[in-house]
């Protein structure tokens, strides 16, 4: 069984009990903690970390489609950092990996193909996830939203003392061949 922490969004009521806490936090003394708890991408801190039981979907199961597109954005100290990438998968393996928009430290042109770097399948971004976890990575958090196949973002820090060695991903627009590939 995997042990991905997976997070949750609980939008306003757990941000609004995050905020009434924030103070006593502070006056704690246990700023550790508090230096820790902020999301990478900007996700508010209302996540909660939750074990799932007996999925149907999720780290435990995969995903479990063989051909399909999807999104991609990758967060990290690279030339193409955020720069959506349209992903097409078949039969388990990257086929093609384009941008889907310019721009970016790279220099990407819409409709380019993107640099091998890119060329990774939904399973491949969830094993990496569960390859950092049980590697005692300083944080892996994994947003998998309720009832979905696949998770929506990844984050790895590997050492929390390494600067720059960060990783995110983010996954939309999920398209399976029987749902109309591609766009």
């Amino acid at each position: 069984m995997s042990m991905l922490r997976i997070t949750l969004r609980r939008a306003l009521a757990a941000t609004t009990a995050g905020l009434l806490l924030l103070p006593l936090a502070a006056c704690s003394g246990e700023d550790e903690v508090a230096r820790d708890q902020p999301a990478p991408t900007g996700t508010a801190s209302s996540d909660q970390d939750v074990e799932a039981e007996e999925p149907t979907s999720g780290p435990d199961v995969g995903f479990g489609p063989t051909d399909y597109a999807f999104t991609l954005q990758v967060s990290c100290f690279c030339p193409y950092a955020a720069v959506p990438v349209r992903v097409t998968v078949e039969d388990d393996r990257v086929v093609d990996a384009v941008f889907e928009k310019g721009g970016g430290r790279g220099g990407a042109k819409a409709g380019e193909p993107a640099p091998e770097f890119f060329e990774i399948t939904i399973d491949e971004v969830i094993a990496e996830a569960e390859d950092a976890e049980e590697a005692g990575a300083a944080r892996v958090d994994v947003t998998w939203p309720e009832g979905s196949d696949y998770p929506t973002e990844v984050y790895i820090d590997r050492d929390e003392r390494m600067a720059d060695e960060e990783i995110g991903y983010t996954l939309s627009d999920v398209k399976v061949v029987g749902e109309g590939i591609g766009g």
